[in-house]
């Protein structure tokens, strides 16, 4: 540690509270450590759903005849004011190690000794544990959001341009001619919409309450899980509770997810970059930057940018992963770093697929140049290879008749568009093969049955 690294940060950690501490504990922790290892600065993004996890553990306390009505009202009402007054700014959190303790300092302080039944028959663990459950959960609803923004956001450029012929490509070479839509398609929304069945599991992962596991094995209070459980929203109570506030599988999960959608917002973008370049579609400067030097330019920003957050996503569930890596069961304090990573996870995506919708509204495709790729790359020789075969011809003759054709056209300086009837007299081939060459027919032909 750098000497005087944390001046001045230490100090305000000097006056912190002992609540989490007894004479077992063994003294008093530095100032600095308790500087360096304070989540709060993290985890206070819970304050919302710490104050919910602890107002249902109330309502169990209240059910089990270790609170009195009246003092359950008193701790509820307190608590259910204070994410409010701190987003006013009425009320400044106490400089605790986490969140949670600093809710119950601050609790202490406004209620007085009340305030010292709230953690009656639950530990940090299974509170962090649910906090991050119910955080999930809105979470997952954010993502889902944003999803569903950037699905309307394709129905509106697919009703613009999903008609449009277009070049399919492979080995980033033309392929074949395609209808737009099925590009996009397969460029966004058929993977995003598996993603979202990935989501989905994620939601069945948060669906046990961690609350009533304790810091490990429970409690012995009378104490029915049930009732928070159900005031929370929770399916049912932790069925293991050593399981309960060490697994962090959904978490995982939700990482992934979120590295998946990462790539496939990046293969899409890289599809854009390479259209961009070869001049088949053009970029509105709403969304478009220019160079400090050159003025020219018209550079694909937004999408090099997104592409680039897919690397992000990869390296946070890389981080998750090699956290967990080795901990044994139940809790450890390793954990603590799984919030900064999943947040940032989340905020990245959603942010990524807002600009994704907002880059299809100034993304437009451009038929003429479109065309003329499509017949400069020869994108028709499939099809004339199909019709062959469609008249008898085997397959691997038909194929190589048509490539063969496609080098006496190219020597000739032609494509297979400038085909002509005395190019397939001398080539031996039917003149019906002339019926053939529009490639937007074809790019329609070929998408008839993909709706």
């Amino acid at each position: 540690m750098t000497p005087g690294c944390f001046a001045g940060i230490a100090d305000r950690f000097a006056a912190m509270s002992s609540i989490a501490r007894t004479d077992a504990t063994g003294g008093t922790l530095d100032p600095e450590f308790l500087a360096w290892q304070t989540s709060l600065p993290i985890d206070r993004r819970l304050l919302e759903v710490d104050v919910a996890g602890s107002v249902a553990h109330v309502e169990g306390l209240v059910a089990g005849g270790l609170l009195t009505r009246e003092e359950g009202d008193e701790l509820q009402a307190a608590l259910q004011g204070l994410p409010g007054k701190v987003a006013r700014g009425e009320v400044e959190l106490p400089v605790e190690e986490d969140v949670h303790m600093a809710v119950e300092v601050w609790l202490r302080a406004t209620v007085g000794e009340l305030a010292d039944k709230l953690h009656t028959g639950r530990s940090r663990n299974d509170q962090v544990a649910t906090d991050l459950k119910l955080w999930t959960r809105a979470a997952l609803a954010r993502v889902l959001a944003a999803l569903g923004q950037l699905d309307a956001g394709l129905d509106a450029w697919i009703a613009r341009w999903g008609e449009t012929p277009m070049p399919a490509y492979t080995h980033r070479q033309v392929a074949i001619p395609v209808l737009a839509r099925l590009w996009v398609g397969a460029a966004l929304r058929e993977p995003l919409a598996r993603d979202r069945r990935l989501l989905a599991v994620v939601e069945d992962e948060i669906a046990d309450s961690p609350l009533g596991a304790g810091a490990i094995g429970g409690n012995t209070l009378p104490i029915d899980p049930q009732v928070p459980a159900r005031a929370l929203g929770f399916a049912r109570p932790p069925s293991n509770p050593l399981d309960a506030v060490g697994s962090r599988d959904h978490t995982l999960t939700l990482a992934f997810a979120c590295a998946r959608i990462g790539q496939h917002l990046a293969r899409f973008c890289a599809d854009v970059i390479e259209l961009s370049s070869d001049g088949l579609v053009t970029l509105s400067g709403a969304v478009a930057c220019g160079s400090s030097m050159m003025p020219h330019k018209r550079n694909p920003d937004l999408f090099e940018l997104v592409r680039g957050q897919a690397a992000l996503r990869q390296g946070e569930l890389v981080a998750l992963m090699t956290t967990f890596q080795g901990l044994g069961t139940g809790y450890h304090r390793d954990l603590q770093q799984d919030k900064q990573v999943i947040f940032a996870s989340i905020d990245g995506t959603v942010d990524c697929l807002k600009m994704i919708t907002l880059g299809l509204e100034h993304l437009d495709l451009l038929p003429e140049p479109c065309l003329r790729a499509l017949e400069r790359g020869d994108a028709i020789a499939t099809d004339l290879t199909e019709h062959l075969v469609s008249i008898g011809t085997p397959f691997r003759v038909a194929y190589r008749q048509i490539g063969a054709l496609v080098a006496s056209q190219r020597a000739a300086g032609k494509r297979l568009v400038e085909l002509e009837a005395e190019d397939l007299r001398a080539a031996g081939l039917p003149l019906s093969l002339l019926e053939q060459l529009d490639v937007g027919a074809s790019a329609s032909k070929r998408a008839a049955r993909y709706r």
